[in-house]
């Protein structure tokens, strides 16, 4: 630890000479002493991360201990627990091998010992077929069980026919899978469009409404015009057939002419003004119709896009595992026919 601060110490002591001299000078830096506390908070942190250290070497050295520990009483027990089985077994073949010592018998009991020994050797021997014959039906009672063949003499033909087998129901089942994938994807494609086709149908509905009614106030308003121009035609052949008149009352005519023709000139331009602010009114409503219809569109699309995208990342992946398939049977062909 020493080492490693040696030069952070020796930057301290130049530091607070320093210091000291210009205390004597009368002058006060103040960077000096940003640069000793700098100094000495370096120094307090190596110092607290070599403590951590000598902490962190001290906890690893304890937990090794104490798995060597354990792992030599696990390694004792277990090594207790074999000689104990060891000697156990030692015994039982001791008292086994141990040979009987004969008895001092008399003759009558030797005689008696004898043709015990014919008697039991002679139900044995008759007692062997009828143990041969219930092996026989337990033999057939049992399950067959299946031996399996070592590689080399297996049959070469029934092997690549159970093979060909397996693999043919494999790709059938990979086609059906994909076949009901297909179907899926069709329904629910064919649901799409008549999605599409409704709304559709409902908007060029709603669109054929608005424009007819808009149509029918147009009607009505050119109706309005044609029947004011109508009265207007009138009013000027009742004004051709007073030409005759006097001239103090043709006078008076013509000034009441003009004064309806003034007050009804403004409201000609107020209608007319009215009308093309109604209709501008219309086209702006149709255009933003049109343009929300556009943009459903759009997303749409881009859902049937994106669906249709991930039907592909679907198949790609299909693919892949038909391969790792193949390529695993081919191994497991191979295998077999070292």
């Amino acid at each position: 630890m020493q080492n490693i601060l040696l030069p952070y110490t020796k930057e301290l002591q130049r530091l607070e000479n320093c210091l000291e001299g210009s205390q004597d000078s009368g002058a006060y830096l103040n960077p000096l002493q940003e640069q000793m506390q700098r100094a000495k908070q370096n120094v307090l942190r190596l110092e607290s991360i070599h403590e951590n250290k000598k902490k962190l070497q001290a906890d690893y050295g304890a937990r090794l201990q104490k798995l060597n520990d354990k792992l030599s009483q696990s390694m004792e027990q277990s090594l207790k627990k074999k000689e104990t089985q060891l000697l156990a077994l030692s015994n039982k073949l001791k008292k086994k091998n141990v040979r009987r010592k004969p008895r001092k018998m008399s003759a009558q009991e030797e005689i008696r010992e004898i043709k015990e020994e014919i008697t039991t050797k002679v139900e044995l021997v008759e007692q062997v077929p009828q143990k041969i014959q219930q092996k026989k039906e337990v033999t057939i009672k049992e399950t067959p069980t299946i031996k399996l063949a070592e590689p080399k003499h297996l049959d070469e033909f029934e092997f690549f026919k159970k093979l060909n087998k397996s693999m043919d129901a494999a790709s059938q089942r990979k086609s059906q899978r994909l076949d009901n994938i297909k179907q899926r994807l069709h329904g629910q494609d064919e649901i799409i469009h008549q999605h599409l086709e409704k709304s559709n149908k409902t908007k060029e509905e709603q669109e054929q409404n608005r424009l007819t009614q808009i149509y029918n106030k147009l009607l009505n308003l050119t109706q309005k015009e044609q029947q004011k121009k109508s009265k207007n035609k009138i009013k000027q052949k009742k004004k051709s057939l007073q030409i005759n008149m006097s001239s103090s009352e043709s006078n008076k005519y013509t000034n009441t002419n003009r004064y309806e023709e003034q007050r009804s000139e403004p409201n000609r331009t107020v209608r007319s003004i009215t009308q093309d602010i109604k209709f501008i009114n219309v086209k702006q409503r149709l255009e933003k119709l049109q343009n929300e219809r556009e943009q459903q569109v759009k997303t749409i699309l881009d859902k049937h896009q994106q669906y249709s995208y991930r039907l592909q990342q679907n198949k790609l992946i299909l693919d892949e595992l038909s391969n790792t398939c193949q390529y695993y049977n081919f191994k497991i062909k191979e295998q077999y026919l070292l």
